[in-house]
């Protein structure tokens, strides 16, 4: 009797830990698709409320960037910001925290247009505790197709995109 009840835990044990990769695997997904809808439809909000603490320390190097050039060349640094289509002034952009100056980036005209080409299809999902590693495609209407990796850190028990198409990479 005591060998069958080992057996009976090892299985339920099996079972809920296959349960549990399976709904995280669905998470996952389900966030990258919810991420890159965001983008598409130029909702900065929503993007930037799903990135990762590690991605939001990467866009305040940037903002950081930005203010020093700030300091060094006012009017061509607000130039730069208002031609690329952000609509503030030279106080507010001083004062940006990178959340926001992130939502205001990831609702850009230029951002939404260069993820709406774009259908997304996940390949696979590979969880490794905390940490998922996502391996997509890009695919055109004219069917070319771009392989992908996005990086996503479970955070407060949301999976938050930490890497995902060049995303840190904007004006």
């Amino acid at each position: 009797m005591g060998k069958l009840a080992v057996l009976i835990i090892v299985l339920v044990i099996t079972g809920t830990s296959l349960a549990d990769d399976a709904n995280a695997d669905s998470l996952v997904r389900v966030a990258v698709g919810e991420f890159m809808d965001a983008l598409q439809t130029g909702d900065g909000e929503t993007a930037a409320a799903m990135f990762s603490s590690h991605a939001v320390d990467q866009v305040e190097v940037m903002l950081n960037t930005i203010k020093q050039s700030l300091d060094r060349d006012p009017d061509g640094t607000m130039r730069r910001l208002l031609n690329a289509g952000y609509t503030i002034d030279e106080d507010g952009a001083e004062d940006w925290e990178p959340v926001i100056y992130l939502a205001q980036t990831l609702a850009l005209p230029m951002i939404s247009a260069r993820y709406i080409p774009y259908q997304l299809e996940i390949d696979t999902v590979v969880i490794d505790d905390e940490q998922a590693t996502v391996q997509m495609i890009f695919r055109t209407s004219s069917g070319a197709e771009i392989p992908q990796q996005a990086l996503m850190t479970l955070e407060d028990d949301q999976w938050k995109v930490t890497s995902f198409m060049g995303i840190t990479a904007f004006p």
